[in-house]
């Protein structure tokens, strides 16, 4: 009886050390699981502050050109006629602007239309002949919040403001 103590005894102490390695191994996956956790939600609150970032940036342009539009002013100080393709190519990109999600997505049906509206607002700079000079830039400084990458021709002309 003695002898099976002991024996008992030598194989707890056997795999004491199996048992501490997966004691460590629960307690890794349960600590991983919560930081990964929180990890994912800062990366989705970046990227998603990203995009919509970008997404104003597009409405608030395409407001700008249909408002000076409506106000019947010139593009680029010409005496050109105002363009009614252009204007339903703005009204149309703002519409799907606004089908844009402003809530958690789990699909990546949002993706496509990101590509919709970057395409549709490439059609619209060329066609106001500004596509050079209006475009999104991320900026990698965060202390530029909010003044995101317009570059300085944006709102000029031949040095001229357009307004």
């Amino acid at each position: 009886m003695e002898n099976l103590k002991t024996t008992l005894e030598l194989d707890d102490l056997v795999n004491l050390e199996t048992m501490f390695i997966e004691i460590g191994r629960e307690d890794g996956l349960k600590n991983g699981i919560k930081s990964g956790i929180l990890e994912g939600q800062l990366l989705g609150c970046e990227k998603g502050y990203e995009l919509l970032n970008e997404i104003g940036f597009y409405d608030g342009v395409t407001e700008m050109w249909l408002k000076i539009l409506e106000k019947g002013l010139s593009i680029h100080n010409t005496k050109k006629p105002i363009n009614e393709r252009l204007i339903k190519k703005l009204t149309s990109l703002r519409e799907l602007i606004s089908t844009f999600p402003i809530e958690n997505q789990q699909n990546v049906e949002f993706l496509d239309l990101l590509s919709k509206v970057r395409s549709k607002y490439k059609v619209c700079t060329s066609l106001l002949g500004v596509a050079n000079s209006q475009k999104f830039n991320k900026t990698s400084n965060e202390s530029d919040i909010g003044d995101q990458g317009i570059s300085d021709s944006t709102n000029t002309h031949d040095g001229n403001m357009i307004f």
